[in-house]
Protein backbone atom coordinates (compact mmCIF):
# COMPACT_ATOMS: atom_id res chain seq x y z
CA UNK A 1 0.00 0.00 0.00
CA UNK A 2 1.03 3.59 -0.56
CA UNK A 3 2.73 5.54 2.20
CA UNK A 4 0.49 8.31 3.48
CA UNK A 5 1.63 11.86 2.76
CA UNK A 6 -0.62 14.87 2.99
CA UNK A 7 -1.14 16.58 -0.34
CA UNK A 8 0.49 20.00 -0.68
CA UNK A 9 -2.00 22.47 -2.15
CA UNK A 10 -1.89 26.18 -2.93
CA UNK A 11 -5.30 26.96 -1.43
CA UNK A 12 -6.57 27.03 2.17
CA UNK A 13 -8.03 23.81 3.49
CA UNK A 14 -11.13 24.34 5.68
CA UNK A 15 -10.66 23.28 9.29
CA UNK A 16 -13.27 20.50 9.14
CA UNK A 17 -11.63 19.01 6.04
CA UNK A 18 -8.17 19.25 7.61
CA UNK A 19 -9.47 17.49 10.73
CA UNK A 20 -10.84 14.66 8.56
CA UNK A 21 -7.55 14.39 6.64
CA UNK A 22 -5.66 14.24 9.96
CA UNK A 23 -8.03 11.53 11.21
CA UNK A 24 -7.44 9.55 8.01
CA UNK A 25 -3.69 9.86 8.48
CA UNK A 26 -3.95 8.65 12.09
CA UNK A 27 -6.18 5.77 11.07
CA UNK A 28 -3.70 4.66 8.44
CA UNK A 29 -0.76 4.93 10.83
CA UNK A 30 -2.68 2.87 13.40
CA UNK A 31 -3.87 0.34 10.81
CA UNK A 32 -7.55 0.66 11.73
CA UNK A 33 -10.15 -1.44 9.96
CA UNK A 34 -12.40 1.50 9.04
CA UNK A 35 -10.20 3.40 6.56
CA UNK A 36 -13.11 3.45 4.11
CA UNK A 37 -15.25 5.33 6.66
CA UNK A 38 -12.48 7.86 7.21
CA UNK A 39 -12.19 8.34 3.45
CA UNK A 40 -15.95 8.94 3.27
CA UNK A 41 -15.57 11.68 5.89
CA UNK A 42 -12.86 13.34 3.79
CA UNK A 43 -15.05 13.00 0.70
CA UNK A 44 -17.99 14.60 2.48
CA UNK A 45 -15.90 17.49 3.82
CA UNK A 46 -14.27 18.07 0.43
CA UNK A 47 -17.72 18.68 -1.02
CA UNK A 48 -17.75 21.97 0.92
CA UNK A 49 -14.90 23.43 -1.15
CA UNK A 50 -15.80 26.38 -3.35
CA UNK A 51 -14.28 24.98 -6.53
CA UNK A 52 -14.96 21.70 -8.35
CA UNK A 53 -11.31 21.29 -9.37
CA UNK A 54 -10.12 21.63 -5.76
CA UNK A 55 -12.81 19.19 -4.64
CA UNK A 56 -11.79 16.68 -7.31
CA UNK A 57 -8.10 17.03 -6.41
CA UNK A 58 -8.76 16.26 -2.73
CA UNK A 59 -11.18 13.40 -3.43
CA UNK A 60 -8.91 11.81 -6.03
CA UNK A 61 -5.88 11.99 -3.76
CA UNK A 62 -7.38 10.89 -0.44
CA UNK A 63 -10.43 8.84 -1.39
CA UNK A 64 -9.69 7.03 -4.63
CA UNK A 65 -6.57 5.25 -3.58
CA UNK A 66 -5.89 2.36 -1.29
CA UNK A 67 -3.99 3.28 1.83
Amino acid sequence: MAEFKQLKVDFPIPKMLQNDIDALEEGIKNNVSYIDCLQCEVWSSARSLDDEEKEKLIIDYYCRRRW
